[in-house]
């Protein structure tokens, strides 16, 4: 049956509200969606339809809502405008989400899942088709295999994002009955191990030999002539930082089977970043455009000023919240400084003068210092957009390892914190003789340093998992108000301080002493 007649189905209407709105001067629908009433009966427009799914699932993470919201979330990025709900869910004390649809910021949790089953709807049309015997052939040339490969990596991308953001969601694939099924509200860890294994079913596909022709460059928009084998690679590195980002709790992190997320780091990319090319219109990453803008948002020093030697971090969370205020950052990190001084400019961070934010929301949000590392961005959205990097499947496999055998693996371990530490900060080598608070306590600011406006909510499902995250913050959202409201179901929220869905105390003790739219 056709997937895309989803919204004619009362119980699950929710799936396909395709009204995206937005508030941003950079394009949000996807042109390569054909009408959907005629899509699955061509097997041209088939193979667009799966193509264009990667876009939708980029859409749904990658832009305003939720990438910057949560980055400030994770304090790894601190913003006190209202826009995105950035302020009221990283001001502190931490305020729970209000999933209402007069909320002005409801698209934080609408959005994404609206796109995120939009996308798989897109994918499920096209592997029914193919189900049913069509073929999508390029002369004598069969991609068919390639169509389904993936577009059952599209379906476990949006169902792993949805299991990593959501309290509970849905699992739909091409095989549900849509006609029958009713709605069957699945824990994130259910709807992680049935992305999982779509993730898998994609990597089978691939590995049953060589595509008749590489994955056109449209599909990850600029990513070109990608083989079998290197998409395979790609699978498994998004396998690998799923399975990880699932967990809400220290112990639920460490109870990750940390053995098959080593094997995919070990086998996922081989460059040092990996990403579409932003093309100014609809390929954007909001992270890198707004998050990098001088206005809009800047370094969280719970996060960028760990490696400060001069009691500028102990001083400042030693302080009442709210009589923080900017410092400057003396340390050894060349990423965040290009001299001990402090007033600088190091490789990811430029130090500025003045911080853009109101003192009336909390002067603790105040920053001096501007992510830059992936500067060119901010010109037009063009360039490569960094989303999965080299650095982030290494120190998947350190934590991994030292989850395993903090002794055995101990100098395994610190080599990956070395490898970017030293490179990239420029700073003196750790060595096995530290001990496990710091050895665990650089490897979470590596992590943290080099994924920062990369992987939309990587930082946050990290510190989610770390038990990082500010006390009250939120953990994950809310099936979203308009859904909830059209299935009669009963309103419900997440975070807040003692509420549910609220992050427990933080363990901050890890870490001391050692467009058109505008900001409002």
């Amino acid at each position: 049956m056709n997937y895309s007649r989803i919204m004619a189905l009362g119980s699950l209407v929710l799936l396909l509200m395709v009204a995206l709105s937005g508030c941003m001067d950079l394009a949000v629908e996807n042109p390569n969606n054909p009408n959907r009433t005629t899509a699955v009966t061509e097997p041209k427009d088939v193979e667009s339809l799966i193509g264009g799914s990667f876009l939708t699932f980029w859409q749904a993470t990658q832009l305003d809502d939720p990438a910057m919201t949560l980055q400030t979330m994770a304090d790894v990025s601190t913003s006190s405008w209202g826009n995105f709900g950035m302020q009221d869910l990283s001001s502190e004390p931490r305020m729970p989400f209000i999933n209402a649809t007069y909320y002005v910021y409801d698209a934080l949790n609408r959005l994404p899942w609206q796109r995120l089953y939009r996308a798989v709807s897109s994918a499920n049309d096209g592997l029914v088709a193919i189900k049913g015997g069509m073929k999508i052939m390029d002369g004598t040339k069969d991609n068919t295999r390639r169509a389904q490969a993936f577009a059952k990596f599209v379906q476990g991308l949006c169902h792993a994002y949805a299991a990593c953001f959501f309290d509970k969601s849905l699992i739909i694939d091409e095989t549900i009955d849509l006609t029958t099924y009713q709605a069957v509200w699945k824990t994130p860890a259910e709807v992680m191990a049935a992305a999982i294994k779509m993730l898998d079913d994609a990597e089978a596909l691939a590995n049953q030999g060589a595509f008749a022709d590489p994955l056109p460059g449209a599909w990850i928009n600029g990513v070109s002539n990608l083989t079998n084998t290197e998409f395979v690679r790609v699978i498994r590195s998004y396998r690998a930082r799923f399975r990880a980002s699932v967990a809400r709790t220290v112990a639920e992190r460490q109870a990750v089977d940390w053995t098959k997320v080593i094997a995919d780091a070990q086998n996922g990319i081989t460059v040092a970043e990996w990403g579409p090319q932003g093309d100014g219109n609809f390929w954007w990453d909001a992270l890198k455009f707004r998050g990098q803008n001088t206005t809009w948002m800047r370094g969280d020093y719970y996060t960028i000023a760990i490696a400060d030697t001069a009691g500028g971090l102990t001083s400042w969370l030693n302080t009442p919240v709210n009589q923080r205020t900017w410092f400057v950052i003396k340390g050894p990190d060349r990423r965040i400084t290009g001299s001990g001084a402090g007033t600088s400019s190091g490789t990811y961070y430029t130090y500025v003068t003045s911080s853009p934010f109101r003192d009336d929301r909390g002067t603790y949000h105040h920053s001096l210092y501007l992510h830059r590392r992936f500067v060119y961005h901010t010109a037009g959205a063009t360039g490569l957009m960094s989303t999965i990097t080299l650095a982030e499947m290494d120190l998947l496999r350190a934590e991994g390892l030292w989850y395993q055998n903090k002794t055995a693996n101990r100098q395994a371990v610190v080599d990956f914190i070395n490898k970017y530490r030293v490179t990239n900060g420029k700073m003196a080598p750790l060595t096995t003789a530290a001990s496990d608070a710091d050895i665990w306590k650089w490897l979470m600011y590596e992590k943290l340093i080099e994924t920062a406006h990369t992987g939309s909510g990587t930082t946050w499902f990290d510190q989610r998992g770390w038990g990082r995250l500010v006390k009250g913050t939120t953990i994950h959202f809310p099936v979203p108000a308009r859904e909830l409201e059209i299935l009669g179901l009963p309103m419900y929220t997440m975070g807040g301080e003692g509420q549910p869905g609220g992050a427990p105390k933080s363990v901050k003790d890890l870490i001391v002493p050692v467009s058109s739219v505008q900001p409002y």
